[in-house]
């Protein structure tokens, strides 16, 4: 595709979210964006993904996205994808025994069947697809988001090997982390950057000492951080789509993360008393955010990866600290350390 039919993508979903944010997934499947994901998996995610950063869309279709790197979107459009529990590792952690999984991970809400990566007593890996699970009780940070947490035990309707996939499952869940952390990188991206723009309209119509807030030095030095570190969070995310691998997916969403944490932080100590009300949008993108951050590897989990990429030669010292804030020289040594 050309800019011009990208361009017309894009204009096109922002009005079928726009139009009725309560019904974005309905709208977007509607619209035929699985088929473009299907033919066209970069152009889809870069014109989707930020646009439900941007809008708060309500719920994902980050399922859709790892069932297409997985190339099991046969089991069906519904299905949704285990992700690993909050503050968990790259891998989902479950474990298969006695015919039954036991779930402990996050889901889309739903009722559709689940999938997911699971481990049996041999260390064998399988994907699981298991009929839908009671959710655990509790309202979610970001309701509108959709992600709720899952926990129990089920008996999977299928367990799918090597044999019935035609490819090993540990693999397949590595494509699936890799495209899923490219997606949510430029999901967050776009959430830092409307937090950014909202907080630069704010100073420069709140006036203090008769002058505007955005006049001050420390003021201006703040915001140049955030939109500093959202750069970087931006040619991160395109830059992770030239090789595929998941080193550059991990580092996207660890930039992502660095540009969502500085912009939270920054934003809402500038934005004031106003920040804290609920009549301010702020603390929406602040739950999106929050809500976001920990999926498919937290700070920790991604550093630990970056490390050992490092290590490995996979990734050099200077790219690596980009994940991390501090003097470049002691980052990329606290990473190879991780």
């Amino acid at each position: 595709m050309d800019a011009e039919d990208v361009a017309q993508i894009t204009a096109t979903l922002r009005r079928a979210l726009s139009a009725d944010p309560n019904r974005a997934r309905a709208a977007v499947l509607d619209f035929g964006w699985a088929e473009i994901l299907a033919d066209e998996p970069q152009v889809a995610i870069t014109t989707l993904f930020p646009l439900y950063g941007e809008l708060l869309a309500a719920g994902s279709l980050l399922d859709h996205v790892l069932l297409h790197a997985a190339g099991q979107i046969d089991i069906g459009a519904d299905t949704r994808v285990v992700l690993p529990a909050p503050g968990g590792a790259k891998a989902p952690g479950l474990r298969y025994a006695d015919g039954t999984v036991c779930l402990d991970g996050v889901v889309q809400a739903g009722d559709g069947p689940l999938l997911a990566a699971c481990l049996d007593d041999a260390g064998q890996w399988s994907l699981a697809v298991c009929p839908s699970a009671p959710v655990r009780a509790g309202e979610p940070l970001d309701p509108a988001a959709g992600w709720t947490r899952v926990v129990g035990t089920v008996t999977p309707e299928k367990l799918l090997g090597t044999d019935a996939l035609g490819a090993d499952p540990a693999d397949l869940w590595q494509r699936m982390l890799t495209a899923g952390r490219r997606a949510l990188a430029h999901e967050l991206g776009a959430v830092a950057a409307a937090m950014e723009t909202m907080t630069v309209e704010h100073v420069r119509t709140r006036t203090q000492f008769g002058q505007p807030l955005g006049r001050f030095q420390a003021v201006k030095h703040q915001l140049a951080d955030v939109h500093l570190w959202r750069q970087v969070a931006t040619l991160s995310a395109e830059s992770a789509w030239e090789d595929g691998g998941p080193e550059s997916a991990a580092l996207a969403k660890a930039a992502a993360l660095r540009a969502s944490r500085t912009a939270r932080a920054v934003c809402q100590q500038l934005l004031g008393g106003m920040g804290f009300t609920w009549e301010h949008d702020f603390h929406r993108y602040l739950r999106r955010a929050l809500t976001l951050e920990p999926l498919l590897g937290d700070r920790a989990a991604l550093h630990t990866e970056i490390g050992a990429a490092v290590r490995a030669g996979r990734l050099g010292d200077s790219v690596a600290a980009l994940s991390r804030p501090g003097h470049p020289r002691s980052e990329s040594e606290e990473v190879t350390r991780a």
